[in-house]
């Protein structure tokens, strides 16, 4: 009888110890998250600034700007990098199709020239295979030139997955307005055309 009531107390206790191992475990506080998103050397990111921008492992969505935000953060100063904070307004991504992607991209598969109208960009990230660069314009622009130069792969350019952009709307309308450079081209070339109307009209004078 004793032996009898003996094991059932020592039944009652593996019980009663295996419901609080469970919910230990279920209480337990869960594990942090392991950073997707890392800057591999110095030696590839001296500032997002630079003209080959920062090289960053891990990929470039929406989901993971505030983490790229934070990690240069981070990484800039502990490295002495000037302006270390920066801010990311995500606009959208070149692989979101054409109903989520108001933009162009013209080139071949590692380079080539892009174009957002009615938005203006002041960060560019440049994604291929593992890793992304991130670079900060000299100023908001709706256009200009991407390359994957900038994304180590021993000698050879890797194939782009997308570009992400980063700004606001133009709500000047700036976007959609020739440069300066290219007023003065245009009004150059309307010039020689005048002059060459006006000296096919004098030799048909002429002629006759």
């Amino acid at each position: 009888m004793i032996v009898a009531v003996k094991r059932s107390f020592s039944s009652i206790l593996s019980l009663i110890l295996g419901f609080s191992g469970i919910g230990i475990l279920l209480f337990a506080a869960p594990a942090q998250a392991v950073s997707k998103i890392s800057i591999p050397a110095l030696a590839t990111c001296k500032s997002v600034e630079a003209t080959n921008g920062c090289l960053f492992d891990g990929n470039i969505a929406p989901k993971t700007v505030t983490e790229t935000e934070s990690i240069y953060r981070q990484f800039a100063s502990d490295n002495n990098i000037a302006n270390p904070k920066i801010t990311l307004n995500y606009l959208f991504k070149s692989d979101d199709g054409k109903a989520d992607f108001p933009g162009a991209l013209t080139g071949s598969s590692t380079s080539g020239s892009w174009s957002t109208p009615g938005y203006l960009v002041d960060f560019l990230a440049v994604k291929a295979a593992d890793s992304f660069v991130l670079y900060k314009l000299a100023s908001p622009v709706s256009s200009g030139l991407w390359s994957t130069i900038d994304i180590p792969n021993k000698g050879n350019l890797k194939d782009l997955s997308h570009l992400a952009f980063f700004g606001s709307a133009d709500t000047t309308g700036a976007s959609g307005a020739p440069e300066p450079a290219s007023w003065a081209f245009m009004l150059i070339g309307i010039g020689f055309i005048g002059y060459n109307v006006r000296r096919r009209r004098r030799l048909e004078v002429v002629a006759a």
